[in-house]
């Protein structure tokens, strides 16, 4: 994987560092341990990325002892192709292979997002939910798909080549769909905050002893709506999403803000505040996965 050669590691129960020169694969290796329970990456969007440089496939794999259990995880990647087994056989449906095998990442990057852009919030939300609510990632990657597909819709409407009735029933079809995951993902990224809301003010007040508190407030349009008034609210903007080519409504603009006493942390807080809010929230989330 990427810089790796083949690599067999036998990590110790509690602590372990990894020391090197710079370039030497210290991330890289991390990032493969990522991989395996979440099947995502915590540096790129492309797992194809990490296939190295001139090899035709990267594979991965971690043998995993918990409450006696034993399980195995396998994951091989090639260009536009992914194959997950667990103990051997391939996984159907894919949610079987998440909740066995859960990791916390805290990457030089994240110390960045009070005062990032709401994308990267949202990415780094959803990277805790994964863990949280194995069944996740599933709605997760079948809402993009369909927002994909309905905004490659827009785009044609945009340049002539649909319209009319065809248009019509077409974004009703992915309305429909759309708001009904849209629905599941918020009322996931909920349950997840609510969750870990107590975990991290206690995590922060150790970490700070200041007396301040720290949060995390989900920003959305949609929290406690049903998918029926989110497909009105769909079908109401179809005008705003036609003229921006693209879908305004949805999961995909929501935001996550981080708060320091109250107020919103990218603005008020220090750096140091910052690193330490960010820290807490790593701990909340050991904390809440046990």
């Amino acid at each position: 994987m990427r810089n790796l050669r083949p690599v067999q590691l036998k990590p110790r129960e509690r602590f372990n560092v990894f020391v090197g020169d710079n370039g030497q694969g210290k991330t890289n290796l991390l990032e493969a341990i990522y991989v395996i329970a979440t099947l995502r990456s915590f540096r790129t969007a492309k797992l194809t990325d990490l296939v190295g440089f001139g090899a035709p496939e990267a594979k991965l794999g971690a043998r995993v002892v918990k409450d006696e259990l034993v399980r195995v995880y396998e994951v091989d990647l090639a260009p536009g192709a992914r194959k997950v087994r667990l103990d051997g056989k391939a996984v159907r449906p894919l949610s079987r292979y998440f909740g066995g095998f859960n990791v916390v990442v805290f990457t030089p990057e994240d110390l960045a997002l009070p005062r990032g852009a709401p994308g990267d919030r949202r990415r780094f939300l959803d990277r805790g939910v994964f863990n949280f609510e194995p069944g996740y990632l599933s709605t997760a990657t079948d809402y993009d798909k369909v927002l994909r597909t309905r905004n490659s819709v827009l785009k044609q409407a945009g340049q002539g080549v649909l319209g009319g009735r065809q248009l019509e029933e077409m974004l009703a079809v992915y309305d429909a769909q759309l708001a009904a995951l849209a629905v599941s993902i918020v009322a996931a990224r909920v349950k997840f905050l609510e969750t870990l809301g107590p975990e991290l003010v206690q995590a922060f007040a150790a970490i700070t002893r200041t007396g301040l508190g720290a949060g995390a407030r989900y920003v959305s349009k949609l929290v406690g709506k049903p998918a029926s008034v989110i497909e009105e609210e769909l079908r109401a903007g179809r005008a705003k999403d036609l003229a921006t080519q693209s879908t305004q409504l949805g999961p995909h603009r929501d935001d996550v803000i981080l708060e320091l006493d109250g107020r919103e942390a990218g603005s008020f807080a220090s750096q140091g505040q910052l690193r330490a809010i960010m820290l807490a929230w790593k701990t909340a989330e050991l904390e809440v996965l046990g």
